[in-house]
């Protein structure tokens, strides 16, 4: 696949709902008043975001191994005691990250949807180029994502997407009590259902990336993760 919308693929329009459906879920955690369930949530969306597009490729069998991409890859006993490691400091800090997560939010929201979709949409890409992707070229392609996305200037979406927010009223009560719903959910979801209020969320943004300006600025996100990839697999041969 080239660097033009996912949305070309038979199957992506489904699809790419359910990434911003993900994202609004992920950035609306920012907003529940419990010590860690917002990492817990973001993370359980990114996977949810990877799983979807697996699956779409008929790769959902190898989730385990893009682990890296919504959360530590580094096994049980060594993700377990990290998290164990960092509990007690994040608690301590968790009112103060907690205030400077919700004054962040008008930037923070909108980006962390925009971080989701892109998520989604480079692995669809990759996974539309080739099938088979070992463990340390996904590593890779998590550090190419994170380069390119360090790298780009989202502020006109951002503020294009806070409009579209900003006009479905309630859409944030009913995210965040999706979010609350899905933390309380033994088991991933095979699709997010959501409330009316976040499908008119989903719905304003989905056509906010349609527009030109939005498929221009996917592309250049495109195309610096391609140089960031094809540099990164030049050093490790």
């Amino acid at each position: 696949m080239d660097s033009q919308s996912s949305a070309e693929t038979p199957s992506s329009s489904w699809l790419v709902h359910q990434w911003i459906v993900a994202g609004i879920v992920s950035a609306a955690s920012r907003f529940v008043p419990v010590p860690f369930v917002d990492d817990l949530l973001q993370d359980r969306c990114r996977r949810f975001t990877v799983e979807r597009t697996l699956k779409a490729h008929d790769r959902g069998q190898d989730l385990e191994r893009y682990r890296t991409f919504f959360g530590s890859d580094t096994g049980c006993a060594g993700g377990c005691l990290a998290w164990a490691a960092r509990a007690p400091l994040k608690l301590v800090l968790f009112p103060i990250r907690k205030l400077v997560r919700v004054v962040t939010s008008v930037r923070g929201v909108p980006l962390e949807i925009t971080r989701m979709v892109l998520l989604g949409r480079t692995l669809d890409r990759c996974l539309s180029r080739e099938s088979e992707w070992d463990v340390p070229r996904i590593r890779r392609m998590r550090a190419a994502f994170e380069e390119a996305f360090a790298r780009m200037d989202f502020h006109a979406l951002q503020a294009a997407m806070k409009d579209v927010l900003r006009g479905v009223s309630g859409w944030k009560d009913a995210a965040i009590d999706l979010a609350r719903r899905m933390e309380s959910r033994e088991q991933p979801e095979e699709e997010i259902e959501s409330s009316p209020e976040v499908e008119r969320s989903a719905d304003g943004i989905s056509a906010l990336l349609d527009l030109p300006e939005s498929r221009a600025l996917f592309s250049e996100f495109d195309r610096r993760f391609d140089l960031a990839m094809e540099r990164l697999d030049r050093q490790a041969t």
